[in-house]
Parts: structure tokens; sequence; C-alpha cells
């Protein structure tokens, strides 16, 4: 019975021993990325995602583009937004807001609304609903 579950413990520990490492990998991955983003003239903005009752919210701070320019991408479980940003300093110039988030939890993709005002662009998604209720008869 301990062999169990010593056998068990140790393939949980295995398992978070790969987590880790797949997290730090992706850490480094990002850290790299950020680099090249910022020789392409690419930026990653800043932003907020919450919740809110049954929506989620998510907030990104883009000044220097135009609605008209913003391209948004939802899938279930992920947005992505993408637009061109011009700076006025000379010595940054165009550049182009890239931006891919992973959300927290999945989203109805047909109930998203987004608007963009004085350099912010606010996404609300409406949450896909997990369990139905039933009537008893």
């Amino acid at each position: 019975m301990s062999s169990r579950r010593s056998l068990w413990k140790y393939i949980l520990d295995e398992f978070r021993r790969i987590e880790q490492e797949l997290r730090s990998m992706e850490e480094e991955f990002y850290i790299k990325l950020k680099g090249v983003e910022v020789m392409r003239g690419c930026i990653t903005p800043l932003y907020n995602v919450y919740e809110s009752g049954d929506e989620l919210i998510i907030t990104a701070d883009m000044p220097g583009t135009s609605k008209e320019e913003i391209d948004i991408t939802v899938g279930e479980d992920y947005v992505k937004i993408e637009a061109p940003c011009r700076s006025p300093v000379r010595k940054i110039g165009e550049g182009k807001y890239i931006l891919h988030i992973r959300l927290p939890v999945e989203i109805d993709q047909e109930n998203v609304k987004a608007r963009y005002k004085e350099g912010v662009l606010e996404i609300i998604a409406r949450k896909k609903m997990k369990g139905v209720k039933i009537k008893v008869e």
C-alpha cells in the first residue's frame, strides 16, 4: 500500500517539476520576445482583465491609434488585439500594438463588445455558462 502512495507521490512530484520547467521556459520565451518587439517597434500594451458578475472585462492602454485600425480576434479562451501605434517622439516613430491574452474563463464569442475612448480599449464579454438549470417536472 505504501509503495503505491510513494509511486503516486513520485508521479505528482514529477508533473509539478515539469510544470515549473514549462513556466520557466514560457517566461524566458516572453522575455526574448519583448526584445524582438522593441527591435521591430512592436509594443505590448498595459492591460487588465477582471470579472464582474457574468462578464469578463478587458482594458488595454493603446494611445496613438484609432478605433478603425484596431483588429480584435476572440476565441473561447483568448483575445488577440493588433493595431498600429504612432508616437509623437520621432525616434520611436510608428510601431504596432500586439497583445494576446489567455482568459481565466471561457467566453461566449457571440456576446462580445468593444469600445475605444481616449487611448483605452475596453472589451466586454459575457462568460460562457458551464451548467444549465433544469426544471423538474
